[in-house]
């Protein structure tokens, strides 16, 4: 849902958020921090994740999506996931949700799209003199100084470049069949079941086994497994002090049933 560009505009905060698939091993994101500063000094930077799997451009959509009301008015996000495709596809700037979202366009930007009003615009770099000398790394050596500024107020939103009415959209992680999305760093698996359906939801079946639906991972014993509501307002399967995961061999794409409720 396109709105027109006399719509108010949220006064962009100086706070940027970043989401990569960089990791952290290597000196990619401090690089890319130091390219921000560059471009402005007072920016206040927030690390969203950078261990997204290479490439993995639905997870880093869904990450997006979680990071929606959760940040200050006017923060600037920036994913830079899959970024050989920023030299191969438009960079798009998004608002939404008040604040502002950056990426190549490539679906990663296409959550914070869904069910809401937003503008496009597909950022010319060479219009704004930035980018003149990024090779392989256009994140940051174009990104980053595009990031700074748009959240230190030097380039306007409406001045990135032309608007953009056919972007990139990917099938979302949330839609589907009941099955696993995530599998988090403790060994959770996060379905896209949501949290509405717990009032008539008893237990979610998966990998042949029942597994009950409680309040906390505290309200089974050790080494059991339970059905919650995670911080993502979603169901996961976790093991009170262990590694649902590694338990039940399963990971990502793995069906699961409801029982005793639907979603």
């Amino acid at each position: 849902m396109l709105f027109p560009l006399s719509r108010m505009l949220p006064r962009p905060s100086g706070i940027v958020a970043l989401l990569t698939d960089f990791g952290s091993r290597d000196p990619y994101v401090g690089l890319w921090k130091g390219m921000l500063l560059r471009a402005h000094p007072k920016a206040v930077m927030l690390d969203l994740a950078h261990d997204v799997e290479a490439r993995d451009v639905a997870l880093a959509a869904f990450f997006l999506g979680a990071a929606i009301g959760r940040f200050p008015t006017g923060t600037t996000f920036v994913a830079v996931v899959d970024p050989s495709s920023a030299k191969t596809r438009r960079t798009l700037a998004v608002v939404a949700h008040d604040c502002y979202w950056i990426g190549p366009d490539n679906g990663v930007l296409g959550e914070v799209m869904t069910g809401v009003e937003f503008e496009i615009r597909h950022v010319d770099f060479e219009r704004l003199g930035l980018g003149a000398h990024a090779r392989s790394y256009l994140g940051r050596d174009a990104y980053a100084p595009l990031c700074g500024g748009l959240a230190g107020g030097r380039f306007g939103y409406a001045a990135l470049g032309p608007q953009c009415a056919d972007p990139v959209r990917l099938p979302p992680l949330l839609g589907g069949p009941p099955r696993v999305i995530y599998v988090d760093g403790h060994g959770n698996l996060v379905t896209n079941v949501r949290a509405q359906v717990i009032p008539t939801l008893r237990n979610l079946v998966i990998g042949g086994r029942s597994v009950p639906v409680r309040g906390h991972c505290s309200d089974v014993p050790p080494g059991s497994l339970v059905a919650i509501v995670d911080s993502w307002d979603l169901v996961e399967i976790a093991e009170n002090q262990g590694s649902a995961a590694a338990t039940l061999r399963l990971g990502r794409g793995a069906p699961v049933a409801l029982e005793n409720g639907s979603a």
